[in-house]
C-alpha cells in the first residue's frame, strides 16, 4: 500500500508533464499556422519596400492605411466582385444544403430498390477529378445559353456527393422512434423531414453550410470557365487579375487577399463547433 501510495505522485507529475508538451506542441503548431496570415494583414498596411526588406519587420514602420483606398481608385469592380461572390456563394450553400439535405433524408429512411447501388453510384463520383467532367459540364451550358451567367456558376454545384454522404450518414444516427412517433401522429414524409429530421441534423446542416459557401468563395477555376464579362466576376478571379497587373505592389495585392479570406475566418470561428460535431458523428474526414 505504502508503495502506491508513493508512486502515484510521480505517474500523475509524468501525466501533467505530458499534457504541457502537448499544450506547448498546439501552441507552436498554432502560431505556425496563423503566421502566414498575420503577416499578410500587416504587410497590407506597409509600403513596398518595406515588404521586401530582409529581415522582415514584423510591424509596419509606417501604417499605410491608404493602401486601402488605392486598390479602392485603381479598381471600382472590387466591391461589385466582393458582392457577387457573397451572392453565388450564398445560393450555392442555400440549395446544396437544400437538396444533399433531401438526397439524405431518401438515403437514410425511404425504403426504394436499388437504394444502396444508387448510394454507391453517388459516392463513386468522389473519384472522378474534376477536370473529366469540366468539359461535359460546360458543353450542356453552353447549348443551353447559360455561359457568361449566374447560372452557369451555381447550377453544377447546387448538390455534391460529399454533402449527400454527410447528410447521409448523420440523418441514419438519428432515432427511428421519433419518426415512428410522428407517423403514429398522421405525419407524411415531407412533415417529418421538415419538421423532425432537419432541426436534429442541426450540426452537420451548418458544416455542409459552410463547406458549401467556403468551397463556392474559394472556387476559381469553374468562374473562369464560364464567367467573361469582368463585372460578372467572383472575387478570386478580379484578385487574379489585379494582382497579374499590380505584381510589383505587393501591399496592394494582400490588401485584396485580406478581403478573399476574412469572411471564411470569421464563418470558421463562429461555426466551429458544429463542424466537430458533425464530424464526431458522421465520421466524415
Amino acid at each position: 500500500m505504502a508503495t502506491a501510495v508513493a508512486v502515484q505522485p510521480e505517474v500523475r507529475r509524468g501525466l501533467v508533464i505530458r499534457q504541457a508538451l502537448l499544450y506547448v506542441a498546439m501552441a507552436l503548431f498554432g502560431i505556425l499556422m496563423l503566421g502566414p496570415f498575420i503577416l499578410s494583414i500587416l504587410g497590407s498596411f506597409k509600403s513596398p519596400v518595406e515588404i521586401n526588406n530582409f529581415p522582415p519587420s514584423f510591424f509596419p514602420q509606417v501604417w499605410h492605411f491608404d493602401n486601402y483606398l488605392q486598390v479602392a481608385k485603381l479598381f471600382p469592380l472590387f466591391p461589385r466582385w466582393f458582392l457577387n461572390s457573397l451572392a453565388l456563394s450564398a445560393t450555392v450553400m442555400v440549395l446544396n444544403v437544400l437538396f444533399c439535405a433531401m438526397a439524405g433524408y431518401a438515403f437514410a429512411r425511404l425504403e426504394f430498390p436499388g437504394r444502396n447501388i444508387l448510394f454507391l453510384a453517388v459516392l463513386a463520383t468522389l473519384m472522378i477529378p474534376l477536370q473529366v467532367t469540366m468539359i461535359p459540364k460546360y458543353i450542356i451550358l453552353s447549348k443551353l445559353g447559360l455561359i457568361n451567367t449566374y447560372p452557369a456558376v451555381i447550377l453544377p454545384n447546387i448538390a455534391t456527393a460529399a454533402g449527400i454522404f454527410l447528410m447521409t450518414q448523420f440523418m441514419k444516427a438519428i432515432p427511428r422512434e421519433l419518426e415512428e412517433a410522428a407517423i403514429i401522429d398522421g405525419a407524411s414524409k415531407w412533415t417529418i423531414f421538415r419538421t423532425v429530421i432537419l432541426p436534429l441534423s442541426t450540426p452537420a446542416v451548418t458544416a455542409l453550410a459552410i463547406f458549401s459557401f467556403q468551397g463556392q468563395w474559394n472556387d476559381f477555376l469553374w468562374p473562369l470557365l464560364v464567367l467573361n464579362a469582368s463585372a460578372l466576376w467572383t472575387l478570386p478571379l478580379g484578385l487574379a487579375s489585379f494582382g497579374h497587373e499590380f505584381a510589383a505592389n505587393t501591399n496592394w495585392v494582400l490588401v485584396g487577399s485580406f478581403f478573399t479570406t476574412i469572411p471564411m475566418v470569421i464563418i470558421v470561428f463562429i461555426f466551429q463547433r458544429f463542424i466537430i460535431k458533425s464530424v464526431a458523428t458522421t465520421g466524415f474526414k
